[in-house]
């Protein structure tokens, strides 16, 4: 990997944006108000950031997520930042996720048909939401090789299906173009430039 800095990393701590917006300490993202609050308050410290920027948000201090909040502060700040028009480039890896966490966040990013990665351990990473046995098999050899030449793509993954499939990722913003190096890098490949 290159030793060039291309992408600025940001963590975002969940539980004290919570903490922040109320009087009294609650570890609980509930209520639709509160996903909505949680999320503009993650949006205004994205800005401060210089693009290109990977976002780690960080759910571990959460013990209760409901279905609006999932909705609210991972689905809609995701597709935000999917779309052509998005604030600024940013890319996110989703942290401390808990197993109750799990359904309302794979739910709402279903319905959505948005991706998103979670980080499952120190340097691992997961692939969440909807998506084809392609995508699973292209994210997954972009992942375990932390990055990949458009060449090397090409030969790997032949079929149209998997060209569309490395398509869809990228659009998704779950592994991005390194125009300088000609390469395709998985999130864990910065994740891991911040380890060292």
């Amino acid at each position: 990997m290159s030793s060039e800095k291309v992408i600025n990393h940001f963590s975002i701590d969940v539980g004290m944006i919570l903490k922040d917006l109320n009087s009294i300490p609650n570890p609980h993202l509930v209520t639709r108000t509160t996903g909505r609050d949680v999320r503009n308050a993650i949006e205004v410290k994205l800005s401060a950031i210089r693009s290109p920027a990977l976002s780690v948000i960080d759910f571990s201090a959460i013990e209760v997520m409901d279905f609006s909040c999932a909705d609210e502060v991972v689905a809609r700040l995701l597709a935000r930042f999917i779309c052509t028009d998005r604030p600024q480039e940013a890319f996110f890896v989703l942290k401390g996720l808990l197993p109750s966490h799990l359904e309302p966040v794979v739910e709402v990013l279903e319905r959505q048909k948005i991706l998103a990665v979670t980080e499952n351990g120190p340097g691992l990473l997961g692939l969440l939401g909807s998506f084809s046995s392609e995508e699973g098999k292209v994210w997954e050899f972009i992942e375990a090789k932390r990055s990949a030449t458009k060449d090397e793509l090409n030969t790997v993954f032949m079929e149209k299906e998997d060209q569309a499939a490395l398509r869809h990722l990228t659009d998704q913003r779950v592994v991005f173009y390194e125009t300088s190096g000609n390469r395709y890098r998985s999130l864990g490949s910065v994740m891991d430039g911040l380890l060292n």
